[in-house]
């Protein structure tokens, strides 16, 4: 197995178990699962976009990554529900089967995109034709997919925490029992 498969194998993996553990199901919403995929998303982004060279190629490269993303977050936001608990006032998310399908899909889909430019001959000799093409460096295309699960993340929670605000503030003047979808 490559280095590039390991690694995809590894994120896709470490990303699949915090999906599942943290939001998947009913899970208790407040300022931690707010800060900490915020966190996340600036850092790996810092980390990203301190390596790349800044080319128009590149650039576009990263650009559509984070279009691609945010209306995948769009997407992950239109199926999380936030509810209010009527025993306890406390906010939950719950995210169920068409949410993971989601993500499996993208990380699915990025798992296959490696394996096929190391295992199918004329998928990479036409995207290696086609970066080249398109003056797109590897680091371009890294930009793309990283950049894609950032705005996801990010797009999800900031969706998310504006749910949280709104049911925060409806739960200081109206009844326990409050749905808030967007």
């Amino acid at each position: 197995m490559s280095d590039p498969m390991r690694d995809a194998l590894i994120f896709s993996a470490i990303l699949m178990t915090i999906v599942l553990f943290t939001q998947v199901g009913r899970h208790r919403f407040g300022f931690i699962k707010l800060t900490l995929p915020l966190v996340l998303v600036v850092l790996v982004a810092f980390q990203m976009l301190s390596s790349l060279e800044f080319t128009a190629p590149n650039m576009t490269a990263a650009g559509t990554g984070i279009a691609i993303g945010a209306v995948i977050g769009i997407g992950l936001l239109r199926t999380m529900r936030l509810e209010r608990d009527d025993k306890n006032g406390r906010i939950y998310t719950r995210a169920g089967l068409v949410y993971l399908a989601i993500w499996l899909t993208v990380l699915v889909g990025r798992l296959i995109f490696i394996w096929s430019l190391e295992n199918v001959d004329g998928f990479a000799v036409d995207f290696g034709k086609w970066i080249m093409e398109n003056e797109i460096d590897p680091d371009g295309v890294t930009a793309f997919f990283v950049l894609m699960a950032m705005a996801m993340v990010l797009t999800r929670t900031v969706g998310v925490a504006i749910r949280w605000i709104k049911a925060l503030r409806a739960g200081k003047s109206a009844p326990a029992t409050v749905a808030v979808k967007a």
